[in-house]
C-alpha cells in the first residue's frame, strides 16, 4: 500500500525545485464582481489564494519553473473570464511546474483541482471546493465566515486545528460538520495534511 502511494506521488510531483534553472512569471488582471465564482485547474505546482486588496478585480500571477529552457513556451494557459465567472486552466509538460498566486475578492466561490503541490487559501468567505492529490491544504478562515456544511478528508495525513470538531479515522482523517452558516467547504487531499487557522477580525 505504501509503495503504491509513493509511486503515484512520483507521477504527479513536478520535476523541478526552487533551484530550477529557468523561471518565468506572468500576471493578468480582470474586473470582477464580489460574490463571483472562480475555477482553477492545473497539474503540478503550488496554489496560493489570497484576499484581493481591490475587491473589484481578480489577479493571477503564475511562475513557470523547469530545468528545461523550452518549458515555459509549452505551458498552455486558458483563461475565460466574465464579470462574475472565471475559468482558469493550465496544461503543461511533466518536466516542470506552474506555481499560481490568485487574488480574489473576499466573497468569492472557489473550485480548485490540482494533482500535485500545496494549496493554501487565506481570507476567503465564499463556498470552497478544494482537492489535490499530493500536497498539503492550508485554510486561514476569516473570523466572520460561517458554514452550513464542512467536509474535509485526507487518506494519508492529518487534519490539524479543526474548528469543526475532532477528526475521525484510523488511516487518514476526516471531519463532517453541519451548521447554520451561509457557506459550504469541501477540502480533500489524497496524501497530505489539512491545516486550519482563523484570521483575526482586524486582518
Amino acid at each position: 500500500m505504501v509503495t503504491r502511494i509513493a509511486i503515484m506521488l512520483l507521477a504527479v510531483t513536478p520535476v523541478c525545485s526552487a533551484g530550477s534553472k529557468y523561471h518565468e512569471t506572468q500576471t493578468q488582471t480582470w474586473s470582477f464582481a464580489p460574490g463571483g465564482h472562480v475555477e482553477l485547474r492545473l497539474r503540478g505546482g503550488d496554489v496560493h489564494v489570497i484576499r484581493a486588496e481591490d475587491p473589484s478585480h481578480i489577479t493571477i500571477r503564475y511562475t513557470m519553473e523547469s530545468n528545461h529552457e523550452s518549458f515555459a513556451h509549452k505551458v498552455q494557459a486558458r483563461f475565460q473570464v466574465t464579470s462574475s465567472v472565471a475559468d482558469l486552466k493550465f496544461a503543461a509538460p511533466l518536466d516542470g511546474s506552474v506555481d499560481v498566486e490568485l487574488e480574489v475578492p473576499a466573497e468569492t466561490g472557489l473550485y480548485i483541482r490540482a494533482k500535485g503541490g500545496d494549496l493554501s487559501v487565506t481570507g476567503i468567505e465564499g463556498d470552497e471546493d478544494l482537492q489535490t492529490v499530493g500536497g498539503d491544504i492550508t485554510l486561514e478562515l476569516p473570523a466572520e465566515a460561517k458554514f452550513y456544511r464542512v467536509d474535509a478528508s485526507t487518506h494519508a495525513g492529518d487534519i490539524e486545528n479543526s474548528p469543526f470538531g475532532d477528526p475521525k479515522g484510523w488511516v487518514g482523517s476526516k471531519i463532517h460538520f453541519r451548521g447554520d452558516g451561509k457557506y459550504r467547504l469541501h477540502a480533500h487531499t489524497f496524501a497530505g495534511d489539512i491545516r486550519f487557522s482563523t484570521l483575526s477580525a482586524s486582518r
